[in-house]
């Protein structure tokens, strides 16, 4: 395994620790971001579906970084017929990306995704972040929730493939078939929700996270076990691992010591014996859009 560090970046010079801002209200995205660039976070994880990207853009816009100094990524929202959100057509897709530069108070981010294959016009949408990358709105761009049919899809339309993409990524849901075509076709992984396992994970009022919690029971006994004789928090281990696995990973919180304390991730390392452990955790059950009552990866509708 390559030598992981603090200054570590993946294939598009993405800082391998981020700062995500998923359920944060505007004013909680700008003190939490605020935080989160104090602490070393140079990598910042926002979409038009989360409604806080004045938040994040405001902490953005006060920091004394220059642009070069910070990774942005956003998503676009892709809408979806049975929910009564309209999809985006190519023109939308501009013009999407465009008022949340507005927002973010930026000229251009560095990623931009689709965030979940869930439109029939989600070729229409590719399409658009091609060009919104040719015109130096986003440098990188990429999917969410895509499995590998959804992949394929716009690789066999003739597009460019993704760069990135975007899932949820951790000992109880490895993905390993989608893991190992994204190795295979050079397409960067990034981990979200690396915390579901954890019994306390969005366990707030409204978060969803008591959804499933039966089926991390078995698994929480091994994580706490192997944190405990590595003598980190189960956070810290389950961002490690899956580091480890070669995926960035994402990160969230509005406390100042857990923020820091999540991007400390560089002087440990898993031994084999314990990565082989928490591998073996592995039910391909994701959790983050359970609450909801869906897989994003499954309901995409059919072209």
């Amino acid at each position: 395994m390559k030598a992981l560090t603090k200054d570590s970046r993946n294939e598009i010079d993405m800082p391998l620790v981020g700062f995500g801002t998923y359920q944060l209200s505007p004013e909680e995205a700008e003190s939490s971001v605020t935080e989160a660039l104090k602490a070393g976070y140079r990598h910042i994880d926002s979409a038009e579906g989360y409604n806080n990207e004045e938040g994040t853009g405001r902490a953005l816009k006060a920091s004394s970084l220059s642009r070069d100094d910070f990774f942005i990524t956003t998503k676009l929202f892709p809408g979806n017929k049975q929910w009564g959100a309209p999809e985006k057509t190519y023109e939308q897709t501009i013009e999407t990306l465009k008022k949340q530069l507005i927002d973010l108070q930026l000229d251009h981010v560095d990623l931009y995704l689709i965030h979940a294959p869930l439109a029939e016009l989600r070729l229409e949408q590719w399409k658009a972040l091609v060009e919104l990358k040719k015109l130096g709105l986003t440098k990188h761009i990429g999917v969410s929730n895509y499995d590998e049919t959804r992949i394929n899809e716009i690789l066999n339309a003739g597009w460019p493939k993704p760069e990135v993409n975007q899932i949820e990524f951790h000992p109880i849901n490895t993905q390993p078939n989608l893991t190992k075509f994204m190795n295979e076709n050079s397409i960067a992984p990034i981990a979200y929700s690396s915390l579901a396992p954890l019994a306390n994970w969005r366990m707030a009022e409204g978060q969803g996270g008591e959804v499933l919690a039966e089926k991390k029971q078995n698994a929480q006994v091994v994580i706490t076990e192997v944190a405990n004789e590595l003598a980190v928090s189960e956070a810290k281990l389950l961002l490690r691992w899956g580091l480890q696995r070669g995926y960035s990973i994402l990160t969230r919180s509005t406390k100042p010591k857990r923020i820091q304390e999540n991007i400390d991730l560089f002087d440990f390392e898993i031994s084999e014996h314990y990565m082989d452990r928490l591998n073996q955790l592995n039910q391909d059950q994701p959790f983050a859009w359970a609450a909801n009552g869906l897989n994003p990866m499954e309901a995409a509708p059919e072209l």
